[in-house]
């Protein structure tokens, strides 16, 4: 599965409950749509986030703008986990927690 489309026709082939669609920044870089519009044409079968950037490392450490990613996740009334995925720990794994969190506390902030 390359893209989150591909991702949706495999969910509905096997059409269980237990099967839905996990999204996830860095993944979504690649595809033709933004990520705003990937989120919202996807809501129904999305139920986990990933908040990490192209960079590898988490949300605010990288050129991604997360306020319109959480602006849609909001209008789609998205109610699952959204979790910051790292994969290149070099900042130190204590900074990648502590800004990533706040970055995404402030963005949550900004959107009331």
């Amino acid at each position: 599965m390359q893209t989150a489309e591909s991702a949706v026709r495999i969910i509905e082939a096997i059409d269980s409950p237990n099967v839905r669609l996990h999204l996830d920044v860095k993944a979504m870089s690649s595809e033709q749509v933004s990520y705003g519009e990937l989120i919202r044409n996807y809501a129904p079968w999305l139920v986990h986030f990933h908040a990490n950037d192209p960079n590898l490392q988490g949300p605010g450490f990288g050129a991604v703008d997360f306020t319109p990613i959480f602006t849609a996740l909001d209008e789609v009334r998205y109610a699952g986990w959204v979790s910051v995925e790292v994969f290149d720990y070099a900042p130190g794994p204590e900074r990648l927690a502590r800004e990533s969190i706040a970055y995404m506390r402030r963005i949550e902030a900004e959107l009331g």
